[in-house]
This record gives structure tokens, C-alpha cells and sequence, in this order.
């Protein structure tokens, strides 16, 4: 599953989804979310993201 390869790379930076964030891609995967929804969540997470 496509998800479980998304957690995958995301531990290896020690980093995980919320649960939010691993409901909006379950959601786009069942296709009731689309890709500029997806699209905006990530632009908008990363604007909010502080780096290190």
C-alpha cells in the first residue's frame, strides 16, 4: 500500500504523519480528496514548517 511506503520514507527521517495528514492520503488514494486539495496541504504545511 502506497501509504505504508509514505511512512516508510518519512521514518527514515525521523518524521510521521499525523493523523489528519494520514487521512487526507487515504482519502486522495480512495480518490474523495483531489490532487490540488492535496496540493494546497502541503504548500500550506510547508509556509508553516520552521527549519532546524
Amino acid at each position: 500500500m502506497l501509504i505504508d511506503e509514505v511512512k516508510a520514507t518519512l521514518a527514515m527521517e525521523n518524521l510521521e504523519l499525523s493523523q489528519d495528514e494520514e487521512k487526507l492520503l487515504k482519502d486522495f488514494a480512495d480518490g474523495r480528496v483531489s490532487f490540488e486539495q492535496v496540493r494546497d496541504f502541503i504548500v500550506n504545511a510547508v509556509k508553516n514548517c520552521k527549519a532546524a
